[in-house]
């Protein structure tokens, strides 16, 4: 086909189903007509760097968006493991987020600065267009309650946004603050901070009076148990995990929110009993008569006291009635190991995502039984598990992660004969593992997309598994838990073996700085290396630190390592250390 020949309106629709960047790298330089679409007409531009190599995203950020900035909708940066230290370079290029006048959608993911997200908040007040805001999983330990005051009463100040993702942390302490300002907008909000109490969570819909979907946390072990009575009429859907909080006191909180169409509860108990089927459905009835989906997940945390088995049953049978099995079909199970037991409704859709095999298994849906439930399983963690006698009947054929401890036994086989879903796999060596074995095990993964590799810190790490043909889908390898530090022979090594030809993510420990250079060097697929020298993890709250000399800019890592690694690696790589953890060294090298 030839673009040439489509009207500007056909090019313009077709554009609006590709990432910014994609776009750009794309289209960009075909011709003059298509660059002036690109430049001056097209103004619906979304940026995701999350999966931006380096290279693009230095090119896109030097020269393609200052000439673009106000036709920007969405930008989402993230200090990710594939894209190490991309938030603090995205603002050394563009300091400032007010030159994207039409931004809607903004997002970072693992902001570690706080210099960074006070500047943000700052500026928030200047994106009057904003929709969409998210922080997930943003780590601040050197915020203060001010910085924080700032951030929420900005936040809510917007007069266009209607959902807000609010998942910053500080350490172990706190970092939301309930705001002073009343949105006039918020709808969606998701908070995580695992410290708002009942009584906060009145003042947060006090001000947010138009909000109809809220997930968060509720702590009530440290922060009280208090709860003055609201009512939340514009709530219609509820997502909420609830922590050491007395019944008497949710039930009070569910009878304010008459208009809910959508429940999910997670409910941990510490010293009081569970609500059991006849109160929920007395609630259910009396107060939330709009309720079309619930989902309830109810654990005793008190492991040392185990429930009797009359106890279990009691419970059970009070889930049992016609408002559960037939109005509703809303099946409950009962779910139990050595430390905790739990209840949880049971949707068509259910999925195990335990780990480990349950010692209690009770259900009201009479279809539904043990083999069901292993079935079900995605994921085993635990690499112990086929060490231990388990009945015939067991089977596991949906399995996608995996932890195997070697050698592995002839019951593993019996038990788990498919592995061609397999995409993440936890390999736990021992002396006893031969090159054959393991190579039978690779060759039924052909999806295996990431590799960890364990072993004892008393073992040498067996070379020769290097020898192994492995799966060219592997992108991502983990050797940081094999307790071994490669020198500049096994680098050579390692990067030369078919583990590591399509290998776009690394972390390893090393001997030296000379071994990383072996690896970049060697390894054509590389994008990310993260490497550790030493076995002291020293955690220390610092802000990132970025070198990157492509504008010849000043070094600011005075580290005598990392000085000597912008000397010997390409200009274009960024180098950084952990933002907590000043033992690691981040490399995000295309």
């Amino acid at each position: 086909m030839n673009l040439n020949l489509l009207p500007n309106e056909i090019l313009l629709t077709f554009f609006d189903y590709l990432n910014g960047n994609d776009l750009l790298n794309t289209f960009y330089g075909l011709n003059a007509r298509i660059n002036a679409l690109l430049y001056k007409q097209y103004r619906c531009y979304y940026f995701k760097f999350s999966v931006l190599s380096k290279r693009n995203f230095d090119l896109i950020y030097q020269q393609r968006i200052p000439l673009i900035a106000d036709h920007i909708l969405a930008l989402r940066l993230s200090d990710s493991v594939p894209t190490p230290g991309q938030i603090s370079l995205f603002f050394s290029y563009i300091p400032s987020l007010r030159q994207f006048t039409h931004l809607r959608s903004l997002s970072f993911t693992y902001l570690r600065s706080k210099e960074i997200l006070l500047n943000v908040a700052i500026e928030l007040p200047h994106l009057v267009q904003l929709t969409h805001l998210k922080f997930n999983a943003c780590s601040i330990p050197d915020y203060d309650e001010t910085d924080v005051e700032l951030l929420t009463n900005n936040i809510w100040n917007l007069p266009n946004l209607t959902r807000c993702y609010f998942d910053i942390r500080k350490g172990s302490g706190q970092l939301f603050i309930i705001p002073s300002k009343i949105s006039s907008s918020l709808k969606y909000l998701y908070i995580n901070t695992e410290k708002l109490n009942w009584n906060l969570i009145n003042r947060l819909f006090q001000y947010t009076p138009y909000l109809k979907y809220f997930h968060g946390d509720v702590d009530c072990w440290k922060n009280g148990d208090d709860y003055t009575k609201s009512s939340f009429s514009s709530l219609t859907n509820l997502k909420i995990s609830i922590f050491a909080s007395h019944p008497s006191k949710i039930i009070s909180f569910l009878r304010n929110t008459p208009n809910l169409h959508h429940l999910n509860l997670d409910i941990a108990i510490v010293g009081s009993n569970f609500i059991d089927g006849y109160q929920w459905e007395d609630l259910i009835r009396s107060y939330l008569p709009k309720l079309r989906t619930f989902h309830l997940s109810m654990t005793d945390l008190r492991f040392i006291r185990s429930m009797t088995k009359a106890e279990t049953d009691e419970l059970m049978n009070s889930f049992r009635s016609s408002f559960w099995i037939n109005e509703h079909q809303w099946f409950v199970r009962c779910i139990g190991d050595r430390y905790y037991i739990r209840f949880e409704t049971v949707s068509k859709a259910f999925r195990y995502a335990a780990d480990t095999l349950p010692s209690v298994f009770k259900s009201t849906d009479s279809q539904d039984n043990i083999e069901r439930l292993y079935t079900s399983m995605r994921s085993i963690s635990d690499d112990t598990l086929f060490d231990r006698s388990i009945s015939s009947k067991i089977c596991f054929p949906k399995l996608y992660s995996l932890s195997v401890k070697c050698p592995i036994n002839d019951q593993y086989w019996s038990m788990v004969s498919n592995l061609h879903q397999v995409s993440s796999l936890s390999l736990h060596l021992s002396t006893d593992l031969s090159q054959s074995e393991l190579q039978n095990f690779l060759n039924r993964m052909p999806h295996l997309h990431t590799l960890t590799i364990r072993q004892n810190a008393s073992l040498p790490l067996p070379m020769s598994l290097f020898n192994c043909t492995f799966p060219s889908s592997i992108h991502y390898l983990n050797l940081e838990n094999c307790s071994h530090y490669f020198n500049e022979e096994d680098c050579f090594i390692l990067s030369h073996s078919s583990l590591t030809s399509q290998c776009k993510q690394l972390d390893i420990l090393v001997k030296n700085r000379e071994s990383i250079i072996i690896l970049v060097n060697n390894m054509p697929n590389l994008c990310t290396l993260r490497a550790r020298f030493t076995d002291e993890i020293i955690f220390e709250s610092r802000p990132s630190r970025i070198r990157n000399n492509v504008d010849d800019e000043i070094i600011l890592c005075k580290d005598e390592d990392i000085q000597w690694l912008v000397t010997h690696l390409p200009s274009t790589c960024a180098i950084s250390r952990h933002p907590f953890c000043v033992n690691h060294l981040r490399i995000w090298v295309k």
